[in-house]
């Protein structure tokens, strides 16, 4: 029922409606316009359907009832049960309550707001979370701030990809809540404006941080750098990797946190940083000393910022954790050094890892030594580059780099907090790779060998092998004052199986659990001078489970120190010691150079300064930019060419024709039939060879119709013009050179002459066979090395020479070709800065026709000495033998086809490899 107030009305005529209240009965409403003729052109004033004043008439008991009723429906009211202050209760953030209190906020928001605004009240979480939501017309949503459970002082919304919209809707649900101090944001998009709405609100009380994968940009980070330096920071982790921050950003973090007092853990992984930061890097390390874990993942610190880096951190006390993975520090041929100190002095890191560096072959050996010095570090990494990690912790250098394209998903480290996977049983004989006893979780376990207990053997010496190393012989060393044989190790989690050997035979503990293997299977180990071809029908088996981590609170909680070296088991009759052989001592150390970084940098230059790349590329910042990307790749193009020059040269003169450049072409996979066709390489070849033809003209190092090398870098560069910028106007140069280059480089970083002098040639036993018969390359050379040889000139020996001696010792077959003999002597001279003003390409002097014979008797592989009958040679199997064997058997065969026999009458024929020989003498 409502009360229906009809007021006063004044008609044309003046008559003045009387003022009606009635109580409307569910009767129908009219209007008294239509029905009144004195009321026309009023519309809204409502009567009922039946005019009659007498049933109008209001009476007087009525009213007093109606009275009645009102006063009971105010007495409701006043004494409703009802909280009217929704706001004033405590409201719940964690746990059912806290999602059912947060609901009924959201049904119930304007309400809540209107009593707010009246009494002055101030808004709850849930409240203004809504609220801000509404303005903003987004969804609403909790923000992690309301959960069902967790702690109510932290904060986790990862991986959401909220976006700057919700954070700003968070932040007004931040700012009533100062007691969160632990806060996770990664992955979520937040960019320049949302940290810088969030980050104010959190920096004050906040103890973790985590921020990676957004882009919070200067503003953002702003807050940030004002609270570091200041003694009320709480920060104690704070993680922005993959913010693209840059150098100087970083730079400005590195001054904040010089003077911080609490931060533990900097993650600034995948932020773009470069050599341009590494002095702000090294002030951090040397100014802070509460910093226990540094990220520098997934950057481009190159190896002269980090040597400035490792040698603060080679003195530093305080970090316990390093990730420099995924850098460049090996470019540059100058880390090694600065490293090598670094693991040496260095007592505090205890997690390290270094992979995919783009470390040397030389590099990887280096770090191999000192790490054999160093026992602190309980956790190495170093996948991506030569080599791997053993189950004790030593560096295993390996031959063949990793592809590190796929590994940066496998695993990273995380403090020293583990992540163990079990050991894997799929390869039975093979050790296991890239240990890391942190992440691992690896344990200490004690194996033990008790006489007439574990079994009858009480002599030494006794032998474990274990399945996880392959099933490889560990000397169990001397028994001690019980007569008990015992090892103290490290060994994976999961399950293990192993075995001992004693007097050659394979024996089970009979004091473990005993597995009985169906299918026998036999496996060849090494025991000490002996090759014994094991049965093995039962193996000890073990299973350990997950134990306490190997760091905990930065102390160890094992005995075994990483890199510890098992005991060495000598026979009673053992080898004397030889020489300790360095490099320095060899035959080639005084005579070879090798190539350095200012070597190559000033053949470069002068390649650059020959070449006609500004002739088209006008700009000259382009111009930088190319000349920079060519630099990065000059050392594989340079051997690349090299290897291509050798394929067919013009005379003397080391360069490539038509016919190799387009096989180099098509091994890049460039011609696609489509942007790039065989025709168009042609074209830009001849515009190649005539963009040079004028300047070099007579000139016979630079063949008209023939690249040579200062051409190499013109041709790719004139090749992706042609590919990629003329079906795509939006590319420009810049890009297109670094395309080209890119598609290029897998198959030039394939040649590399460097790698097979340092594995296969410049070693002791190599050494050896050039000092013993180096009256034989004196012999050779002497006589060979006169045919182009001016009157005043030293001697030296050509291509056509070399080509001599190898028809004369009756080398060529199908195996061995003249291309064979170019490639040797291109690859053995020594780099040249200038190939167009110097014959001195052309002219091989001794020490590099020493390198050329190794190599030629590496392609001829003759059978090594003595081992003929041993079985039936193939050339694959001739192939495989070391290049110290082949070197000595080629050796002879030069004496027996090239020297007279006046010179050796008193030489006698060995039947037997010099590395076979036992001396009299050789044990005691």
């Amino acid at each position: 029922m409502e009360d229906i107030q009809i007021t006063t009305i004044e008609s044309e005529t003046g008559r003045k409606l009387a003022k009606y209240s009635m109580r409307s009965m569910a009767l129908p409403k009219i209007s008294i316009a239509k029905q009144l003729p004195y009321l026309s052109g009023l519309d809204d004033v409502s009567m009922p359907k039946r005019y009659n004043r007498q049933y109008y008439k209001i009476q007087q008991p009525t009213k007093e009832k109606d009275l009645i009723n009102d006063k009971e429906v105010f007495g409701s009211l006043t004494y409703n049960n009802e909280e009217p202050y929704e706001d004033r209760k405590p409201k719940e953030l964690v746990g059912e309550d806290a999602y059912r209190s947060y609901y009924h906020t959201f049904k119930n928001i304007k309400r809540i707001l209107e009593q707010n605004q009246f009494e002055n009240i101030q808004n709850s979480v849930q409240t203004n979370l809504i609220q801000r939501s509404e303005r903003l017309k987004i969804l609403p949503c909790k923000m992690g701030l309301i959960k069902l459970k967790g702690d109510r002082n932290s904060l986790s919304i990862q991986n959401q990809k909220f976006g700057d919209k919700y954070v700003e809707m968070l932040s007004e649900g931040l700012r009533i809540l100062p007691a969160i101090q632990d806060f996770n944001f990664n992955h979520n998009r937040i960019k320049e404006y949302g940290a810088s709405q969030l980050m104010p609100l959190i920096s004050k009380q906040a103890r973790k941080i985590e921020f990676q994968t957004n882009l919070i940009g200067e503003k953002g980070l702003d807050s940030i750098l004002k609270i570091l330096p200041l003694q009320q920071c709480k920060i104690q982790i704070l993680n922005l990797e993959d913010n693209s921050l840059g150098d100087q950003l970083i730079i400005e973090l590195c001054k904040a946190m010089n003077k911080n007092l609490s931060v533990e853990t900097l993650n600034i992984s995948k932020n773009k940083i470069t050599n341009n930061a590494h002095q702000s890097l090294k002030q951090l390390i040397e100014s802070n000393d509460t910093l226990l874990e540094l990220y520098l993942r997934w950057n481009s610190i190159k190896g002269s910022g980090g040597v400035e880096i490792f040698k603060a951190l080679q003195n530093n006390k305080n970090i316990k954790v390093l990730d420099f993975s995924y850098n460049l520090l090996g470019c540059g041929n100058v880390i090694a050094p600065a490293l090598k100190d670094f693991i040496i002095e260095n007592k505090s890191i205890q997690h390290l890892d270094l992979s995919a560096n783009s470390f040397t072959f030389t590099d990887c050996t280096i770090i191999q030594e000192a790490l054999k010095q160093n026992h602190s570090i309980y956790g190495f990494h170093f996948r991506g580059n030569f080599g791997f990690v053993d189950s004790k912790g030593f560096l295993i250098i390996d031959s063949s780099m990793k592809n590190f394209n796929s590994i940066h998903i496998e695993q990273r480290i995380r403090g020293v907090m583990p992540h163990p996977k079990p050991y894997d049983h799929a390869s039975r004989f093979e050790k296991v790779k890239d240990v890391c006893w942190i992440c691992d979780c690896w344990q200490m376990a004690t194996f033990e060998w008790i006489p007439n207990q574990s079994g009858a053997c009480s002599d030494e010496p006794i032998f474990i092998h274990f399945d996880y190393e392959g099933y490889e012989p560990i000397f169990l060393g001397k028994p001690d004052q019980h007569g008990h044989f015992r090892t103290h190790r490290m060994i994976p989690t999961g399950d293990i199986e192993y075995f001992y050997t004693a007097n050659a035979i394979q024996i089970a503990s009979q004091s473990v659990p005993i597995k009985q293997h169906i299918e026998k299977f036999r496996t060849k180990v090494s025991i000490a001078d002996q090759v014994v071809n094991v049965l093995i029908d039962e193996t000890n088996f073990e299973s350990y489970p997950k134990s306490k981590p190997v760091i905990e609170d930065w102390y160890p909680n094992y005995d075994v120190l990483p890199r510890t070296q098992d005991p060495i088991y000598i026979p009673a009759k053992r080898k004397k010691q030889k020489r300790i052989w360095t490099y320095p001592i060899s035959i080639w150390a005084p005579k070879y150079k090798f190539d350095t970084e200012d070597l190559l940098r000033k053949c470069f230059e002068r390649d650059w300064q020959c070449c006609k790349i500004s002739k088209f590329v006008k700009k000259q910042e382009e111009q930088d930019q190319v000349k920079e990307l060519l630099w990065q790749a000059y050392k594989p193009m340079r051997e690349t060419y090299r290897f291509y020059a050798s394929v067919n040269p013009t005379g003397d003169v080391f360069s490539m024709s038509v016919n190799p450049t387009s096989d180099f072409v098509n091994q890049c996979q460039l011609i696609d039939q489509k942007q790039l066709k065989l025709a168009d390489v042609d074209l830009k070849f001849i515009a190649t060879c005539s963009a040079s033809s004028i300047d070099y003209k007579g000139n016979y190092r630079n063949p008209e119709r023939s690249l040579v090398r200062y051409q190499m870098m013109e041709f790719l560069v004139r090749v992706s013009d042609d590919k990629y910028m003329r079906f795509n106007p939006q590319i420009n140069i810049v890009q297109a050179t670094k395309m080209i280059l890119d598609q290029c480089m897998p198959h030039m970083s394939q040649f590399d002459c460097h790698k097979w002098r340092a594995e296969r040639y410049f070693i002791e036993q190599c050494d050896d066979v050039c000092k013993k018969y180096k009256w034989v390359f004196d012999y050779v050379y002497m006589r060979n090395s006169s045919k182009k040889v001016k009157p005043g000139q030293p001697p030296f020996m050509c291509l056509d020479e070399l080509k001599d001696i190898c028809n004369k010792a009756n080398l060529y077959d199908e195996n061995f070709v003249e291309r064979d003999v170019n490639l040797a002597f291109n690859l053995s001279t020594l780099t040249q800065i200038d190939e167009l003003e110097s014959d001195r390409l052309f002219q091989m002097q001794w020490i590099e026709f020493m390198e050329a014979i190794a190599r030629i008797a590496e392609k001829y592989s003759p059978i090594a000495i003595g081992k003929k009958d041993e079985k039936e040679w193939n050339y694959e199997l001739r192939y495989q033998q070391p290049l110290y064997y082949k070197l000595e058997a080629f050796m002879i065969h030069l004496i027996n086809t090239l020297v007279d026999e006046e010179t050796k009458k008193n030489w006698k024929q060995p039947t037997i490899s010099m590395f076979d020989e036992i001396e009299e003498d050789e044990y005691y």
